[in-house]
């Protein structure tokens, strides 16, 4: 179980992780090059993946508590 504090960074990470998936999808909405383009759509869709696991679990444990 996770302490009150781990939860709070936890979280604050993962309001790090949505600005830094908005940024990925603006680079990639605002680019030219489609190789680049795809890149950077990737990684945001990895990253937002991610994302969804970790609140999904988060949430989860809240629940629980």
């Amino acid at each position: 179980m996770l302490s009150d504090k781990e939860l709070i960074q936890l979280e604050d990470f993962l309001t790090m992780e949505q600005g830094f998936i908005k940024s990925m999808y603006y680079i990639a909405n605002n680019i030219q090059d489609m190789q680049t383009k795809q890149l950077f759509q990737q990684v945001a869709s990895k990253t937002q993946q991610n994302f969804d696991a970790v609140s999904k679990h988060l949430s989860a444990g809240k629940t629980l508590q």
